[in-house]
């Protein structure tokens, strides 16, 4: 074997520097699932640097390096501490954490958020036409700068809110008789606001919809490829102004993981159609009503856990505190992911796009979407002096696809004997039972019983109907219109505060989360029972 190299089943890895061997590299089977193209593995390289520069603003000496090997993405920590220093100051990390906790809200509304609202105008601004080739590959290196400067800003600006809501759930685990894991984070769900407004849109789309003759047919039976069709029928015409507004707000979502593969609403609103038709076809609870019915039932814990403190004046006063620093920074774990990966995410794969059909005009490539197997600096390099890259796009499809057929071990390099506790964001792994249940981490409260549907992206989305149990590798925000319709959750990945286990709180739609095996385990079509309480599952 070379030396640098280390053998897994049908997964070569060379290391960059024969140290990184010694480190614990875990495979991103959350936010990365599926093989990734050499752009996106690009950009989730960029998305790595801003773990580095999140520590360096809590000055602590740890870096965290991420590496994509065979189309797939692992990250390691690595820390500067003296190896008899190491566990005592990891545990000292919360209280770094915490001291952000006072910052956090500032920190987002004078600058995060402004930034992410100048990223986006900037993109939308660009007019990749009208741009000379060195003008245009001038613009595509500082689109690059702006999301590296994003994804900085987003590990900084998540460090407070993941905290609050971790001492909030400590706190009320401790307090709480055999509570279950997600429980304590019920108590302030309801307040994602810009997730909520996603909701009220499409509930505002579909009335629109109703009242335009032969539209609700026509979403129902999910025909719609493009916006044409809809436009040309009579009386579209404020359901179509509306739809246009709604995707100029939250065309961004849509993509379902953080890979520029990955289609977004703006760049592809049939699927928003399809999930408007979806809904129509599946009505439920209107948005207002989810939101008061979830408020109060956050309200009714509240209130037991009052009571249960009212003669502990101490730990009431703490409840309080970190109740009022959850319900105020909470909803940042969610808002984050909707203002930041999703929106650079969209931006990014917008311009590359874009940038792509310029190079079909120059006879570099066939196809824009060619442009995803191209790296970073390729793309820049072709737009100063183009040349025909046909052949190395057709080679590497080839690889990408058999890249895609592999199965990636957990981790690599230094492979500890005994999996550690994960955290509330990550989750454990759990045993699955003798008696055939399998169990994961119970993230949102509720039971369900309903058919299981192995969705690994949105092209499998049309596939869920009322009351089905979605199995998945994760989600996101970009979700949100399935979980309306779905009965239950179950991923492969996650803690009760990965982002499948907020959204799904935030909707009322019970969930099961980090099985690990679910999406290869559970067959499509068996029937599945879930305990949203107890992460316990059944399938039948």
């Amino acid at each position: 074997m070379p030396a640098g190299s280390q053998a897994h089943d049908d997964f070569p890895i060379t290391w960059n520097d024969p140290s990184e061997e010694g480190l614990t590299w875990d495979w991103d089977d959350m936010h990365m699932p599926h093989a990734l193209t050499p752009l996106s593995a690009d950009y989730v390289t960029t998305l790595g640097a801003g773990f580095r520069y999140r520590y360096q603003r809590l000055g602590v000496p740890i870096d965290v390096l991420c590496r994509v090997w065979n189309g797939y993405a692992f990250f390691a920590l690595k820390t500067d501490w003296p190896a008899e220093e190491q566990e005592a100051a990891l545990a000292a990390l919360p209280d770094v954490r915490r001291a952000h906790i006072p910052r956090a809200l500032r920190f987002w509304t004078e600058q995060a958020l402004p930034e992410q609202r100048a990223l986006r105008a900037w993109f939308r601004a660009l007019r990749v036409d009208d741009l000379s080739p060195d003008a245009l590959a001038d613009a595509w290196d500082e689109a690059w700068q702006r999301a590296d400067r994003a994804w900085k800003v987003h590990f900084y600006a998540i460090t407070g809110p993941y905290q609050a809501l971790d001492d909030l759930a400590e706190f009320y685990e401790g307090v709480v008789a055999e509570a279950p894991p997600g429980e304590a984070l019920a108590l302030c769900r309801g307040g994602i606001d810009e997730l909520q407004a996603v909701d009220t849109g499409i509930d505002e789309l579909i009335t629109l919809a109703e009242g335009v003759p032969g539209l609700p047919d026509i979403l129902t039976s999910a025909r719609v490829t493009d916006l044409g069709e809809v436009r040309s029928m009579p009386g579209s015409g404020p359901f179509i102004d509306a739809l246009s507004a709604f995707l100029d707000e939250h065309g961004h979502l849509g993509g379902s993981f953080d890979d520029l593969a990955s289609p977004t609403w703006m760049d592809a609103p049939h699927m928003l159609l399809a999930d408007i038709g979806r809904r129509m076809r599946n009505p439920g609870l209107s948005a207002d009503e989810r939101r008061d019915r979830l408020r109060a039932e956050g309200d009714r814990l509240v209130a037991s856990v009052r009571t249960t403190l009212a003669d502990r004046p101490d730990e009431s006063e703490r409840f309080e505190r970190l109740l009022e620093a959850a319900i105020e920074i909470g909803p940042l774990t969610e808002i984050h992911n909707y203002w930041i990966d999703r929106l650079v995410q969209s931006c990014l794969r917008g311009l590359a796009l874009d940038v792509g059909r310029r190079l079909v005009t120059a006879d570099v490539l066939d196809a824009s979407d060619d442009v995803l197997y191209l790296t970073r600096a390729e793309i820049g390099e072709s737009l100063r002096t183009p040349r025909d890259l046909r052949a190395i796009v057709v080679d590497r499809r080839s690889i990408h696809a058999r890249q895609a057929a592999r199965k990636p071990p957990r981790q690599v390099g230094k492979v500890p004997d005994e999996a550690g506790d994960g955290d509330r964001f990550d989750g454990n792994r759990y045993e699955h039972g003798d008696d055939g249940t399998l169990r994961g981490t119970g993230a949102s409260a509720g039971r369900a019983r309903g058919v299981a549907r192995v969705i690994l992206g949105p092209g499998d989305f049309d596939r869920v109907g009322a009351g089905d149990i979605v199995v998945a590798p994760s989600s996101n925000p970009s979700w949100l219109p399935l979980f309306t319709v779905a009965g239950g959750l179950i991923t492969d990945t996650g803690g009760v505060l990965s982002h499948a286990a907020v959204v799904a709180r935030e909707f009322g739609l019970p969930a099961v989360v980090g099985l690990g095996d679910a999406t290869t385990r559970i067959a499509e079509g068996s029937t599945v029972e879930i305990d949203g309480a107890t992460g316990i599952v059944r399938v039948t």
